[in-house]
């Protein structure tokens, strides 16, 4: 029997290593205790509870049904059992599953109470309120959510379902107070208040019944977070959380354009450490008033003061030092998101009824990581999360052992369920959708299995990976690395075999580093040749001249080499793949690497000039659009909301997009390409702007948040309902209101900009590798 024969006999999680299942102690430079918990006091929600409510309406004190109904599944009550104020509350009841199997993997439906409302103008009121008592016995986690609904011009819901929909995650048997500020919805003919529980089953031993009583249902007047536009937030100072590494850009955007000096102090003693003014830069997004502080590159904690503004404490220090926390609580995002594996406080053992199926076949599909906000898995985020947490092991395996070790163990739990889910025939589970928990029990009504598929790209991004794995294990498990590679082989030909009739520059991009990955674990002259084809492919795809006539920028790629359709992402993006592999293949074979080096410089140079339309955060752009590519008269206006270049072309900042919205997936990728050219073309100034964008998720933006979940200040719950807010989260990121082009971050959380996916996370660890090596 081939160990590949044996391997899929296996059971699932077999090569796991021992230490999975054991939590490393808090030492110094070590880790802490995971599933990580987030500070309460330095989360959004804390300082939505802390604001000065001027005024307020009670709408329902919940004594009566009044205005309320009911809508779905189960019940709406009144009920004397439990009561926050008053001698009765409302009690929403409803089964957790219902009837029949599930569609798609999705929730059976949902159990609502809707407060009625006829037509009221609410316009001087911006945010709601209410008390709600979850009682659902064995849930770890429990949520709700919220549904906003108005007639006026602004519609809520949208018509893509998502503006106008909160989901809120609460804490089990205990009252809570949820808050919703509604000043960026429609509300001048507001006909009702949704609140909603999703039958999203349970867990084995788990109550099969939900039961949530509510109470209080306010409108309030408060001074509203701001949601959209490029300047910062009033009474914020937006900066990097973190802090700023050694010889960094180190800067602060100050809400208050009149404030014209600072103060940087050390955080413990007080002593001004630099006085400085502020300078105003006025840019194309507007003017802003900066505190600059890169020449101070002493080691310490620090606070920044200007005017009556005063910062949270962060850090100057070696990056590693800085950016070493979040890496740990990415870690920590990647381990509560475990499939199949009991995490504390989270879920037990999970999805064990899981399978996905291949004619006759069947493999168990439980295990990597759930992929979303939801409980889906994805093969192409697993292969890539495991091939970024082996790359940063790589990184820090001679100066922090004991994070490299953690990263390995990470790595091979992603790669682990790689290796099990495949048929060894090209086919594998590539996307699996599962919104729900399950029993555990095959054959009853939460059963919804995935079909196997055979997708060039995943089995090309997974054969990197398990090439990449081959290496990394070689002294660790020469049996696994033996496996992993001869997976590897497989997978490049199974996935160069179809791409060959469908090439495009993403399955390019994804053949060129399987072809490095494994020529590097094997040395054989056949992989070099297979890449140094799939980089002269990529090349033809490149403008490498001026656009047009009237539009002299250049080094941007198409989708083809027929230059029809320029390359753009609106979710997760593969864009790095093509310039990481342009890269790879000029430091294997540098004398032959002229084309290759210009290639690359070109694309670097592209985002320096376009990246200043961003000023001063220089959050990357998603690029040049061509109006003449428009499909609808939705593509064509969020094109004219970008800035004109021409009749025909224009720059957007952020992407033309639907329904999937957020930047993240699309600007950490940017910048993923554009480190490893700056490290490889020792190109400074394309160094700092990668750098920025580090900064603007951890609170250099126009809304002084953190972007990631439980690291810095002021961040926001994420659509992670099913699991709850998970430390080290990221979302997948910041949208725009409508087709307009500009920063869109309202106090709403849902799915799909606030949702996290792995593949931001996966981003973040690929750019730690590169400024920590």
């Amino acid at each position: 029997m081939s160990k590949i024969t044996f391997y899929l006999t296996m059971t699932a999680g077999a090569l796991c290593f021992a230490s999975c299942t054991k939590q490393t102690g808090g030492t110094a430079g070590g880790f802490p205790p995971m599933p990580m918990k987030a500070v309460y006091e330095n989360s959004l929600e804390y300082a939505w509870s802390q604001k000065q409510v001027y005024d307020s309406r009670l709408l329902s004190d919940m004594e009566t049904m009044g205005a309320w109904e009911h809508k779905g599944f189960g019940s709406l009550t009144l009920s004397d059992a439990n009561a926050y104020e008053g001698k009765r509350a409302l009690l929403l009841e409803s089964p957790t599953k219902g009837p029949n199997p599930p569609g798609e993997g999705r929730p059976w439906g949902v159990a609502s109470a809707v407060y009625k409302v006829d037509k009221e103008d609410w316009t001087d009121w911006n945010r709601i309120s209410f008390r709600i008592y979850p009682d659902l016995p064995g849930f770890k986690v429990v949520s709700i959510s919220l549904v906003f609904h108005n007639e006026g011009e602004d519609r809520v819901p949208d018509s893509y379902e998502r503006n106008g929909l909160n989901y809120q995650v609460l804490d089990n048997h205990k009252w809570n107070k949820v808050y919703w500020e509604i000043a960026h919805l429609g509300r001048e003919k507001v006909t009702g208040i949704e609140i909603r529980y999703r039958l999203q089953g349970n867990e084995p031993g788990a109550s099969e019944t939900a039961r949530y009583y509510l109470d209080e249902l306010y409108l309030e007047k408060v001074d509203a977070d701001h949601f959209e536009g490029w300047d910062v937030a009033p009474g914020q100072v937006a900066y990097n959380h973190a802090g700023y590494a050694i010889d960094a850009p180190k800067m602060a955007l100050i809400s208050d354009t009149r404030i014209d000096s600072f103060y940087l102090k050390d955080a413990v003693t007080g002593r001004v450490v630099r006085k400085g003014g502020t300078e105003v830069q006025a840019t194309p997004i507007g003017s802003f008033r900066i505190a600059d502080f890169s020449d101070v590159n002493t080691v310490g904690t620090y606070v920044l003061e200007a005017g009556n503004l005063r910062t949270k404490p962060f850090a100057i220090d070696a990056f590693a030092r800085v950016y070493r926390s979040s890496i740990l609580k990415t870690i920590n995002h990647f381990y509560t998101q475990r499939c199949g594996y009991a995490v504390k406080d989270i879920h037990d053992a999970c999805h064990l009824d899981w399978l996905s199926t291949h004619g006759d076949q069947a493999v168990a599909i439980h295990g990597g990581w759930h992929d979303a906000g939801d409980l889906s898995q994805g093969l192409v985020n697993t292969a890539e999360a495991t091939y970024a947490l082996l790359m940063l092991r790589e990184a820090v395996e001679d100066s922090d052992s004991l994070l490299a070790s953690r990263l390995l163990e990470e790595a091979h739990w992603g790669l682990d369920w790689m290796l099990k889910t495949r048929f060894g025939d090209g086919f594998r589970n590539v996307w699996a959708t599962k919104d729900m928990w399950t029993d555990g029990i095959f054959g009853t009504a939460d059963d919804f299995h995935s079909q196997a598929q055979n997708s060039p790209h995943a089995n090309l991004v997974s054969a990197t990976a398990e090439a990449a794995a081959a290496l990394a294990f070689r002294t660790e498990d020469t049996w696994l690395s033996d496996y992993a590679l001869g997976c590897a082989v497989e997978d490049f030909t199974f996935g160069t075999r179809i791409a060959e009739r469908e090439m495009h520059i993403e399955l390019a991009g994804a053949a060129l580093n399987a072809a490095v990955a494994l020529y590097r674990s094997t040395g054989e002259a056949a992989y070099k040749q297979a890449a140094v084809s799939y980089a002269d492919y990529i090349l033809e795809c490149q403008q490498q001249d001026a656009l047009s006539a009237d539009v002299a920028l250049k080094g941007f790629f198409y989708r083809t080499p027929s230059r029809q359709t320029i390359l753009h992402y609106s979710h997760r993006a593969h864009e790095h793949d093509a310039v990481v592999g342009l890269v790879a293949l000029a430091k294997l074979f540098p004398t032959e690497a002229e084309k290759w080096t210009e290639a690359v410089r070109l694309y670097g140079d592209f985002y320096k000039e376009i990246a200043t339309v961003n000023a001063p955060y220089y959050m990357l752009p998603a690029g040049i659009y061509d109006l003449g590519q428009a499909e609808n008269e939705t593509m064509t206006e969020q094109i004219k909301s970008g800035l004109p270049l021409s009749e025909r072309y224009y720059l957007r900042r952020f992407p033309v997009w639907t329904t999937f919205r957020g930047n993240s997936g699309t600007t950490l990728t940017q910048a993923k390409g554009l480190s490893v050219i700056a490290h490889f073309l020792k190109d400074e100034e394309l160094r700092r702007i990668v750098y920025r964008t580090l900064d603007w998720h951890l609170g250099l933006n126009p809304f002084a948040q953190s972007l990631m979940y439980g690291e810095g200040y002021c961040f926001a719950g994420q659509y992670s309902v099913t699991s709850g807010n998970l430390v080290g989260g990221l979302p997948v990121g910041v949208q725009t209101h409508f087709n307009r082009d500009a920063p869109y971050w309202p106090a709403e959380n849902c799915y799909n900009w606030k949702e996290i996916w792995v593949h931001p996370s996966t981003r973040w660890l690929m750019l730690m590798s590169d400024f920590i090596e």
